[in-house]
This record gives C-alpha cells, structure tokens and sequence, in this order.
C-alpha cells in the first residue's frame, strides 16, 4: 500500500511539473519541451543547474555531438542506398534487405549514444532536477533520438 501511494505521489509531482508546459501549448508558440532537451542553455536554465553541472553537461553535449553527427551523416548515405535498391530493376530482395539492416543498425547506435548521453547527464543531477529532467522527457516521448 505504501508504494503505491509513493507511486501516486510521485505521478502527482509530474503532473504539476508538466502543467507550465501544457498551459504554454495551450497558449501558442514558443519554447517547446523539446526545444529545452536539445538546447543546453535553456536546459541548465530549466533545471537550475550549478556553473559545475553547466561545464558537465558541456562537455557530455558536445561528446553528444561528436559520436551523433558522423551517424547522421552517414545515415544519409545509407537511406540513400537503401532508396536506390528499392528503386532498381530488378529488385534484388537480398539487396533491399541489407540495406534495411544497414539503416536500422546506424540508427540503433545513434539510439545508444542518445542513451549513454541520458544516462551521464542523469547522474549528475540532484533527484529533484532529476525528477523534472525525466517529468520533461515524458513530456517529448520517446523521439527514436535519430
């Protein structure tokens, strides 16, 4: 009984954290959930984070950066491939195939650097920022992150 009371509790606390967000929606443009989780700035602004956390997240979205940015680049060329071998004539399903593989793996690691980047970021932070951080990811959803 006292876990789910916990439980409640803790869905109780989201709600009220997401209320600024749906009342922004509700009132137009402007800064989006998901603007704030790929925005460092405005990210350490939302969390309040301390100028140690700030130099952190730095460090970890520009690690981010560097292990995402050749994925997604590559992604380009792989989708293309992947376009040219349902394009061709004949189709050669082993073809189509490998190409499929080669798009979802690409994806998957882009998916595992999002991942470990959550889960640094999340390790730094107080279980209060803690708590909006995750209250605002549910907010997003889950993007795929590629």
């Amino acid at each position: 009984m006292k876990m789910r009371n916990a439980t409640l509790a803790l869905a109780a606390f989201l709600t009220l954290l997401a209320l600024p967000f749906a009342a922004q929606a509700q009132r137009g443009p402007g800064v989006s959930p998901a603007d704030i989780l790929g925005n460092p700035r405005a990210l350490a602004r939302y969390l309040k984070l301390t100028p140690d956390q700030i130099k952190t997240t730095q460090q970890l979205f520009a690690d981010l950066h560097k292990a995402v940015e050749p994925l997604r680049q590559n992604g380009k060329t792989l989708h293309d491939a992947f376009e040219a071998a349902l394009a061709a004539t004949p189709q050669v399903p082993c073809n189509i195939g490998d190409a499929a593989v080669a798009v979802y793996n690409n994806n998957q690691r882009i998916k595992a650097a999002f991942q470990d980047f959550d889960t640094k970021f999340s390790a730094i932070l107080t279980p209060e920022q803690l708590a909006r951080y995750e209250a605002l990811k549910a907010l997003v959803g889950d993007r795929g992150d590629s």
